[in-house]
């Protein structure tokens, strides 16, 4: 085992001279390792990276801050036309406020309710009311009533027209307030303007009017309105020229178009969060880095000094991956250790599986393992180093070329070792001849009952074709007996034994028919004739067929199709004998009083037909259940034994319905029933017409 390398970490364990590479342990101490200066610029230039990454960073997100906060301004501004709009659309839509400035203008009033009363609780500005023909007829600004003079002198804006215009041409019903910004003079107003109309809404009056609400726009207002936001340098002007060194927004006149200029700008300070921050943290930045050069240079100097001590590691290693060969050794299957591919270690049973002896390692040791891989199959070893470790453990089968040029089957897994060098697999291969020999023996087991279930399926064929011709003899001459065609037969016994003769001779030609069908499901060469079948009345025929013996048993039969026209295309003869095979066993196995269900439906999901016969008799377990399916099977126990039959109704049933692409399933349970379900896909269903 000295002889054998194994691997990287094993060899550098059992170097013999492990410590001529360490300097002194005291020499350790007193000179700094060389790797601190290299590593303390490595560290000043990520210091200096780092910085340059925050400084950009913040820059980047005060960009973007200042582009959110332009956006939420906006939405500020907006809010506040909105709720203006809200309030004018209150007043307009006041029935108070069409009796009292509309009908009749009572100036007392509209001071108290909308004019003065508005200047002081909402700080309006302005409260107007303008008639169709745009004259001012009632005002107030700033809590001061308007003067007649000065309401014939004030001067309707063409934006305030066009919000008149919109608000008017409104669409009979409530009131419908515009809001936007409009300049007088030099001031900027948020004006709301809507049209007067009764609560309830209704039309538009010719000789009505208008109620025109304006909040002056200056930098107390902006400064109040923007105040969630908490910026800083508020103002709003006429000019471009404010707030060029920080954020604006333009402000532009209500129905204004897109090349116009603004009529105003809203300004203030560019938020800068992100490079306060930085500057407010810069000198505790600079204390912390020259700590951390200090901490990192006493850290490599203790770095050093623990790799000395690793060399007594090693060589506890060492002694322990003695103990780990041995382990190996005594593994029944196939260990080896590849490095990039090479076969670094290999144990005892490895070796003896490929016809080595342990001294003889040294042949394998060293070689790429894909060496000892049959040729066939190296494509596969590749494909199985390349997925190794990435789906868990796989095992693939493939032939080693073990000595003496033989090929030896064997499976085998490969896991990446983990904690170890980069390419190093554990492989682990366990000998397949065994199991070969196994399989082969179960295959020709499986040949032999192949070949005997052939045979019986042909000998079926064959002996119910043989039967068949002495049957039609036996029953045209039994027929020609019974009904004394060709003369009298003189005693009465001899046309009883005619009719029991015919009788017999039927029930066995019913049986080779089954053993045909039966032989021809096995070979896969039954054959349909199908027709358009109408359900209803099949159902209605084989209850008749059955209705004597469910007499004699006391078993009460009920019907159920629905749709009652239903047609399927399907073979009817076989159809038939699904239906009279379900049935009969149904009422077999019945007690007197237990009663049997014939249900038809289309099942809701997928259209497929369900035929349902259900029956409260003696029912059965899985087992027995599983029996009852095969042919020529017959249940064991009590009451099952105590009927007759050749155990093929049930088979033939279940044949017959998966030839018609269908299926059929039971469910039972001991003492409390049997339900046994037919399946026939909706491609065989034909359209069901819609009754009255």
């Amino acid at each position: 085992m000295g002889a054998q390398p194994t691997g990287a970490p094993i060899q550098a364990m059992q170097d013999p001279h492990p410590t001529q590479a360490q300097p002194p342990a005291a020499h350790a101490r007193t000179s700094p390792p060389l790797a601190t200066v290299p590593v303390l610029l490595l560290l000043t230039f990520a210091v200096l990276a780092i910085a340059a990454i925050l400084f950009t960073t913040a820059r980047q997100f005060d960009a973007g801050e200042a582009e959110r906060t332009g956006h939420r301004v906006e939405r500020m501004v907006a809010g506040a036309g909105t709720t203006l709009g809200m309030v004018v659309r209150d007043y307009a839509g006041w029935d108070d406020t069409i009796n009292h400035v509309v009908n009749e203008l009572d100036t007392v009033w509209a001071d108290e309710n909308i004019g003065i009363y508005l200047s002081g609780g909402y700080r309006m500005s302005i409260s107007l009311v303008v008639d169709r023909q745009g004259r001012v007829t009632y005002g107030v600004e700033d809590g001061k009533r308007l003067t007649d003079a000065r309401m014939r002198d004030f001067q309707v804006t063409e934006a305030m027209r066009r919000m008149i215009h919109h608000t008017v041409s409104a669409l009979p019903g409530a009131t419908e307030p515009v809001t936007g910004i409009v300049r007088l003079g030099d001031a900027l107003y948020m004006t709301g303007i809507a049209d007067i109309r009764p609560g309830l809404g209704g039309p538009s009056r010719a000789d009505g009017a208008v109620l025109v609400f304006m909040q002056r726009l200056d930098r107390v207002a902006m400064t109040r309105m923007l105040d969630p936001l908490l910026l800083e340098n508020v103002d709003v002007g006429l000019h471009a020229a404010i707030g060029v060194e920080g954020s604006r927004l333009a402000l532009r006149e209500f129905g204004a178009m897109d090349a116009e200029p603004p009529v105003g700008w809203v300004a203030w300070r560019m938020p800068r969060p992100a490079q306060d921050f930085l500057a407010g943290v810069y000198w505790v930045l600079a204390v912390v880095l020259l700590i951390l050069f200090a901490l990192t240079a006493q850290v490599l100097m203790r770095v050093q000094r623990a790799a000395q001590r690793e060399t007594g590691v090693s060589e506890a290693l060492r002694q322990l991956s003695g103990r780990y060969r041995g382990l190996i050794d005594a593994l029944p299957d196939m260990v080896c250790l590849l490095g990039e591919g090479r076969v670094s270690l290999i144990n005892a049973a490895g070796l003896s599986m490929l016809g080595l002896d342990i001294r003889d390692a040294d042949k394998v040791v060293g070689r790429p393992f894909l060496d000892l891989v049959a040729e066939a199959d190296r494509l596969v070893f590749h494909r199985a180093m390349q997925a190794r470790g990435r789906t868990g453990t796989e095992w693939v089968t493939l032939g080693l070329t073990a000595a003496g040029g033989r090929t030896l089957p064997i499976e085998l897994a490969m896991l990446p070792v983990l904690d170890g060098p980069l390419g190093e697999v554990t492989l682990v291969a366990r000998d397949r001849r065994p199991e070969l020999a196994r399989r082969e023996t179960l295959r020709a087991a499986e040949t032999r009952a192949a070949v005997a279930d052939r045979a019986k399926g042909q000998f079926l064929a064959n002996i119910s074709h043989e039967l068949r011709t002495p049957l039609n003899a036996i029953i045209g001459f039994s027929e020609i007996l019974r009904d004394e065609l060709l003369g009298g037969l003189g005693a009465p016994q001899y046309r009883e034994y005619a009719i029991d003769i015919h009788e017999g001779g039927l029930h066995l030609l019913r049986l080779v028919n089954d053993l045909l069908d039966i032989a021809r499901m096995d070979a896969g060469t039954l054959e349909l004739r199908e027709s358009w079948v109408e359900v209803a009345p099949l159902i209605d025929r084989c209850e008749r067929l059955l209705r004597q013996k469910a007499a004699e048993r006391g078993v009460p039969v009920r019907l159920d199709v629905s749709p009652p026209s239903l047609r399927v295309l399907a073979d009817e003869v076989r159809l038939k004998q699904i239906l009279v095979n379900l049935l009969g066993n149904a009422i077999r196995f019945s007690e007197a009083g237990q009663g049997v269900v014939v249900t038809v439906r289309l099942e809701a999901q997928t259209g497929d037909v369900l035929v349902e016969v259900a029956d409260h008799g003696i029912g059965m377990n899985v087992e027995a259940m599983r029996i009852a399916l095969e042919p020529f099977a017959q249940v064991e126990g009590g009451h099952n034994r105590r009927q007759p039959g050749a155990g093929l109704g049930l088979p033939l049933a279940r044949g017959y319905a998966e030839a018609h692409g269908g299926s059929l399933t039971m469910q039972s349970t001991p003492a409390v029933g049997t339900t046994v379900t037919v399946r026939l896909p909706a491609s065989r269903v034909a359209g069901v017409p819609v009754e009255a």
